[in-house]
This record gives structure tokens, C-alpha cells and sequence, in this order.
């Protein structure tokens, strides 16, 4: 399933980190034109924390301008291409750049924009859906803890324990290990109620 594209950056925060004045000018204005607020400096600069999206130059580009770990960027990244050197391309690649744009080329910066925001919004989709599937993995014991709270509180096998747990899920809404988690909790809450 696909989402709807950006196609509109008006309002935008940029960060261009390039060691040339001229391209740094040229990128600004570009992206002003769209309506993206953009500033620019090198090596570094403190906007990064409240870009929107980082323009890299890849030739010179190195690990500790990025704050955030090779590969794991929670905005959009763009690496600007010069010399089309092997090496620098590798670098590029392993910070998981979002999208290439050519210092040649720097009028197409609209459809760059585009494209490496549809790719980050994939990616971070992507991050999501694994970090969730691992939360839930990690949440097996309290699964089998719920079925087997059910089958002695109800007096059922592990097939109907399970039915009634699923069936409190979808009438909560809830993933099945957080609805063994609730159910757990609200039992723990019902017995402590019980003691007073």
C-alpha cells in the first residue's frame, strides 16, 4: 500500500551542509522558491536537531557532521554529488542517504525533495513495523501467562483460553500481547481490591 506523495515543502526547515559558498547561496535560494526555510553552514551547524531535511555534500561529507547514527536518519537526507567517487558514494550509501542530487543539477531540487521524502517516510514506516513486531516478541511470556490465567480462572482448555483473549482484544482494539498485558493488570487490580 502506497501513501499520498509530499509534493508541498512550504513551510519546511533545511539544513545544507556544504563547504562551498556559491552552492550553499545557489541551494538556499532554490529551496526559498519552494518555500523552504533553509540555512547553511559547514562543517556543522546546530539547525540539524530542528531540520526537516539535510542536504550533505558527499565528496567531503564524514560520519560526525551527522547526529545521529550511519544509516539511521529520522529526516530526510540528501547528499549532494560532485565527483562521483566510489569511496565517497560507499560513505553515502551507508549513511542510507534518502536521495542524490547533482551539483550540476541543483534545479532539480523539487523532485529531489520529493523523492527522498516518499523514501524517509518508507524507511521510518519500515523502522516502526520492526521495532513494533520486536515489542511484541518480547512480550511472548506475557501471552502465555494470560491464556493460562484465563484457563484456571474460567476453567477452559488453551484453545478457548485463547479465543476469549482474542476476542478481548478486538473489543478493545488492542495487539493480542497488550491485551494479555491489560487483562493481567486488571486481574492483578481485581485481586488487590479483594484483600482490603
Amino acid at each position: 500500500m502506497t501513501s499520498r506523495l509530499d509534493l508541498n515543502f512550504a513551510g519546511r526547515r533545511a539544513v545544507v551542509l556544504h563547504p562551498a559558498e556559491s552552492v550553499r547561496a545557489e541551494l538556499i535560494a532554490r529551496l526559498a522558491a519552494l518555500g523552504v526555510e533553509a540555512s547553511a553552514d559547514w562543517p556543522a551547524s546546530a539547525a540539524v536537531s530542528a531540520a526537516d531535511f539535510l542536504f550533505v555534500d558527499v565528496d567531503m561529507g564524514h560520519d560526525d557532521q551527522i547526529p545521529w547514527e550511519p544509516g539511521t536518519a529520522p529526516i530526510p537526507l540528501i547528499g549532494l554529488v560532485r565527483s562521483e567517487s566510489p569511496g565517497r558514494l560507499a560513505w553515502a550509501l551507508g549513511q542510507n542517504c534518502d536521495a542524490f542530487l547533482s551539483q550540476a543539477a541543483l534545479g532539480l531540487v523539487y523532485s529531489t525533495l520529493v523523492i527522498a521524502a516518499a523514501k524517509s517516510a518508507e524507511r521510518l514506516r519500515v523502522r516502526r513495523r520492526e521495532a513494533e513486531t520486536a515489542r511484541r516478541a518480547g512480550m511472548r511470556d506475557v501471552l502465555v501467562r494470560a491464556v493460562l490465567a484465563i484457563m484456571q480462572a474460567e476453567g477452559v482448555d488453551e484453545l478457548a483460553a485463547l479465543r476469549q483473549l482474542r476476542a478481548f482484544a478486538m473489543v478493545e482494539r488492542l495487539a493480542l500481547e497488550d491485551a494479555a498485558a491489560r487483562y493481567l493488570n486488571d486481574r492483578r487490580g481485581r485481586r488487590a481490591g479483594t484483600t482490603r
